[in-house]
């Protein structure tokens, strides 16, 4: 088991405002136990949770990155029916957190979602810090506020709830199969390929590199096996990529849509638009076919385009009341 730091300082030596943050840290988890990575991933298996939060996500964090993570548990009576992972005072992988370290200029994950392993039927009293947590969950961690005034942009079914129904983009994709077009499994690439298609495929697209394009190599030489999605290729080369990471367990699949790259040549037969058609129609299908929750999030909702293709989710805060 993993010890509690704090235990071990003494109060009374400290500065007024070290204890303010001692008093904070000891309000936060007075209600948890501390648990073992193994025990959360464990738990996280069987409950669900988002990529950002999964074992080998935040193990990847200690390793590559030297954040350690501590793992709490909470209980009714001897029963664990939740778990959260923190850095300090914060939920762990959140986007506050992910920018006190320091990480968000190191790699790039966008504005990933919160969703917690907590186990079904049950809520849990949630003061650690997070501001990404979704209104998916708001009966299950009490603590949080969801004021509506800032949403996530989360995947509609696709392709039942799109405005145009499905004919439209069967359509684009029967007329980019004519044209020589191609759908390759991003997984087909290994590293430097998926790199350097995206790297150029971006740069035509927003007239700028990706953001931390220098340290991708080392975020997929660990996590690359949570890549998701297609990659359209049209006769010799890449028209199309986006970065997405996915992460599965036995009652969810959530994804993260991070960025993407499109070759704006091809604008007459909208590859991007084309893309966002497949990846998401394949994890609607997938989640359908297997019976579990899908969460696909685009990141905060701060755009036209995302409209088009999510829902507008209420965003949800807590512990910031807390020192």
């Amino acid at each position: 088991m993993l010890a509690i730091t704090f235990l071990s300082c003494n109060p009374i030596s400290m500065n007024l405002g070290t204890r303010f943050r001692y008093l904070g840290t000891r309000l936060r988890s007075w209600n948890t136990a501390p648990i073992t990575r193994e025990e959360y991933a464990r738990h996280y298996q069987s409950w669900g949770g988002s990529f950002i939060l999964h074992p080998e996500v935040l193990q990847f964090f200690g390793n590559v990155h030297g954040v350690r993570t501590d793992y709490h548990g909470y209980f009714h009576g001897e029963k664990c029916i939740g778990v959260v992972p923190a850095w300090g005072a914060r939920i762990a992988g959140d986007r506050h957190a992910l920018q006190a370290h320091g990480l968000t200029v190191q790699v790039d994950f966008g504005y990933p979602v919160l969703h917690l392993p907590v186990a079904p039927g049950y809520n849990c009293l949630i003061l650690f810090r997070a501001g990404f947590l979704l209104d998916l969950q708001r009966r299950q961690v009490t603590g949080a506020v969801f004021p509506g005034l800032k949403e996530m942009a989360i995947l509609k079914k696709i392709p039942e709830e799109l405005p145009t129904g499905k004919n439209e983009y069967q359509i684009k994709e029967r007329r980019f199969a004519r044209l020589g077009g191609t759908v390759r499994d991003i997984r087909e690439f290994n590293n430097e390929e998926i790199i350097a298609m995206y790297e150029a495929l971006h740069l035509v697209r927003w007239q700028r590199k990706p953001h931390a394009i220098g340290t991708m190599k080392a975020t997929l030489d660990h996590l690359g096996k949570f890549l998701f999605g297609k990659v359209l290729w049209l006769k010799d080369h890449p028209v199309a990529i986006q970065i997405n990471y996915r992460a599965e367990t036995s009652r969810t699949i959530a994804i993260d849509y991070i960025n993407g790259g499109v070759d704006k040549s091809c604008d007459r037969i909208s590859p991007g638009s084309l893309l966002s058609y497949i990846n998401g129609r394949d994890a609607c299908a997938d989640a359908q076919d297997s019976g579990r929750q899908l969460i696909y999030s685009y990141g905060k909702a701060n755009t036209a385009y995302k409209d088009q293709w999510c829902h507008r989710v209420a965003r949800g805060f807590t512990g910031f009341w807390l020192p």
